[in-house]
């Protein structure tokens, strides 16, 4: 017993990472790390965990939070939470904005970037609350990322990166650089933050006042629609071909998955269980990447054709759909 309160104490000095996780998904903050490695059974289709709530189409992100799973919507703006069971609840409703393309948990509090280039914040019980107007002319704030303590928004219509100042302002930290339009995908990756562009490229903010181009288009796709992180690199989905670049660290994408069928894009890359997933369309699909040089799909079209989102919840891979705004859940079991 007395060793093992030893070691307890010891894994703080020895530089361990504090945290808990299964299945990919952070559980719990601790002074030391517990993994368990798991199977997963079954894993072949979508099951439908909540449909249509009013006259929302699309759930474009999707966010734990506070332990529940949310959902930003369009046309409505609306912040959906998800009952556990079988429903959406609107817990926002329309505040101006038709889309909230991204959730994003920062200090405590859960955010969402708008179509109409603002910030919001939800008040924890009914309602969004204006943070940040529309700065210029950015029409919209495609990713939210936290990153050195602050909150970052990646725009439309010039691809710029914006800094929240905390309280009330967007402040511009990233110009637009070259022709690039629009900042898709936010990540932090290797202690920088990066950004996928509406031109396929891969962009590294330098830290000050500048976007600078670590990876230029690779063949005729046409956007990095999503960033990811996995097993210590820098992956990103594509919209044309939807196929999957890995960036070589230096100067360039790599593709290391290309077009499995008639898919078209790849909208939301995930991470479950230590295996890379992406979402489809126009099939509505979920693919798992073999690790190499392949996409392999794991849930076939349920009725919706379009998998905008992606998250890990409580164990379990979900999928935010475009076409009827419904939520999906894979249903793979995770057994020890």
């Amino acid at each position: 017993m007395r060793k093992i309160l030893f070691l307890l104490l010891l894994f703080p000095m020895l530089g361990m990472s504090q945290v808990l996780t299964i299945g990919g998904e952070v559980l719990k903050h601790s002074n030391y790390v517990l993994r368990k490695n798991y199977i997963t059974i079954g894993g072949t289709a979508w099951v439908q965990k909540a449909p249509t709530l009013g006259g929302e189409i699309a759930i474009y992100s999707l966010c734990v939070y506070n332990g529940k799973l949310y959902g930003g919507t369009a046309i409505g703006g609306k912040l959906y939470e998800w009952n556990g069971t079988n429903a959406w609840v609107e817990k926002a409703p329309y505040l101006g904005e038709s889309y909230i393309y991204s959730l994003c948990v920062y200090n405590g509090k859960l955010y969402g970037g708008t179509g109409g280039g603002k910030l919001y914040e939800w008040n924890g019980v009914n309602a969004w609350v204006q943070k940040a107007p529309t700065l210029g002319g950015e029409g919209v704030i495609y990713s939210l990322c936290v990153y050195n303590g602050k909150l970052y928004g990646g725009t439309q219509s010039n691809g710029k990166l914006y800094e929240w100042n905390g309280v009330n302002a967007w402040v511009e930290v990233a110009p637009k650089l070259g022709t690039e339009q629009r900042i898709y995908s936010l990540c932090v990756y290797n202690g920088k933050l990066y950004g996928g562009t509406g031109g396929g490229k891969l962009y590294e903010w330098n830290g000050v006042n500048a976007w600078v181009e670590v990876a230029p288009k690779l063949g005729t796709e046409q956007l990095i629609y999503s960033l990811c992180v996995y097993n210590g690199k820098l992956y990103g989905s594509t919209w044309g071909n939807a196929k999957l670049y890995e960036w070589n660290g230096v100067n360039a994408w790599v593709e290391v998955a290309p077009k499995l069928g008639t898919e078209q894009r790849i909208y939301s890359l995930c991470v479950f269980n230590g295996k890379l997933y992406g979402g489809t369309y126009p099939g509505g699909k979920l693919l798992e990447w073999n690790g190499v040089n392949a996409w392999i799909e794991k849930a076939p079209n349920l009725g919706e054709g379009h998998i905008l989102s992606l998250c890990v919840y409580n164990g379990k891979l979900y999928g935010g759909t475009a076409g009827s705004g419904k939520l999906y859940e894979w249903n793979a079991t995770l057994k020890p």
